[in-house]
């Protein structure tokens, strides 16, 4: 299925790419028929090989842009760990770390995809929690580890950081949810310290920056006269440009929750701004027209982890101008699908998001320009997306905070 997928998205053989679907699709419906005998057997090697089954099924459905599907299978396989990790021995556990890698990406992924308060994976004794900082640890450190080794290590621990805090005050979907359950200001106070401690603690992510000055040209009291299209920032590396954007895009949410309850929320939402600013810089990095000259291009359609297009959807809300929301409008329209990320649909969603953004506005005319400053933070429609049938189907909603 991933070389059916790889075929059809670069238009070179899509007669090959038809029989390698036909072929997964055969494998995959035989998978599903054996698979009830297997979960009846009991033993450890029965057990992992399940596991496995299970979290290739996950990414099946992934290639088939089938999120209801994919984490299905991802619940059935962590259940299923959940009720035999006891039973584990050291070394099958550490046989075991790429499933348990698997895993945790893909339920981070359905955080922002299903609208669920916390992590189903991630648990926590009640010492660690009382740790401080709470969750953030240097990265995992070995002999020989490469340049890409660090930046892999730190974009994991900043999944982590992020499930934890999440799993306790719902850092992700406070804005979704009742204002009795959001977190409060010591909760995001808290997370936004441990996003700053990762930071800190990931120069692998930060050194493979080719082109700093970009951000340290960025004033947040200039947010009004960023451009746009924003100026391209290159990295040496694709999965440190992502590790940077997803810590811009979580930050950012955190940000804006925290300035709707300051006396003074302008410093707050500038920062946000800037935050959301440099992720357009460096989506403009990984998908310009340079892009594909690169040794190592960014392949939007060869994704399944957390992608540049889901990144730029959540940070719409938070941008300074219309300018900005067309900008990121447009980029998702090139994207087109990215593994479970439907760039055409979080596209159209957006662009309806802006024409109800415009009629709210009618009554502040100094609003409504293009590049003019969009009106506080708090009162802005918050975007929900959601799948609802395994067709591909989606759901748009409107919210407001």
């Amino acid at each position: 299925m991933h070389r059916a997928t790889l075929l059809s998205c670069k238009h070179q053989d899509q007669q090959g790419a038809a029989k390698m679907k036909v072929l997964g699709l055969k494998s995959y419906g035989k998978a599903l028929h054996l698979l009830p005998n297997q979960l009846g057997q009991n033993s450890v090697p029965d057990v992992l090989a399940t596991m496995a089954v299970l979290m290739l099924l996950a990414y099946f459905e992934c290639f088939m842009e089938n999120p209801k599907g994919a984490f299905g299978h991802l619940w059935a396989a962590i259940q299923l760990m959940r009720s035999s990790e006891e039973r584990l021995s050291e070394r099958d556990v550490a046989n075991m770390v790429p499933i348990y890698d698997a895993m945790l990406r893909l339920d981070f992924l359905a955080q922002k995809f299903v609208p669920y308060a916390s992590s189903s994976f991630l648990r926590f004794s009640d010492r660690a929690i009382m740790e401080r900082p709470f969750w953030n640890r240097p990265a995992v450190e070995y002999s020989g580890m490469t340049t890409s080794d660090h930046i892999a290590s730190e974009g994991f621990r900043q999944i982590q950081i992020i499930c934890a805090h999440n799993t306790f005050s719902r850092v992700v979907w406070g804005c979704w949810s009742p204002i009795s359950e959001r977190p409060n200001r010591a909760e995001l106070v808290g997370f936004y310290s441990e996003m700053q401690l990762w930071k800190a603690n990931s120069p692998g992510t930060f050194q493979s920056c080719r082109e700093p000055e970009v951000f340290q040209a960025l004033d947040p009291k200039d947010v009004a006269r960023y451009p746009i299209p924003p100026p391209a920032c290159r990295f040496s590396c694709n999965d440190a440009a992502l590790n940077l954007a997803t810590g811009n895009c979580y930050l950012g949410c955190a940000v804006a929750m925290l300035s709707t309850n300051d006396p003074d929320p302008q410093p707050r939402e500038l920062e946000a701004f800037s935050l959301v600013y440099q992720t357009l810089c460096i989506g403009a990095g990984l998908t310009g027209g340079d892009n594909a000259n690169s040794a190592k291009p960014y392949k939007p359609c060869d994704a399944v982890n957390m992608g540049l297009s889901t990144l730029l959807y959540h940070s719409a809300r938070r941008c300074y101008s219309v300018a900005w929301q067309q900008w990121i409008i447009d980029t998702l329209r090139d994207i087109g699908h990215e593994g479970l990320s439907n760039g055409f649909a979080m596209a159209n969603t957006l662009d309806m998001m802006c024409q109800l953004q415009a009629k709210m506005n009618r009554n502040h005319p100094e609003r409504l320009g293009l590049n003019a400053y969009l009106g506080p933070l708090r009162s802005r429609l918050i975007p929900l997306l959601m799948p609802v049938c395994e067709g591909g189907d989606v759901l748009a909603f409107y919210l407001r905070f």
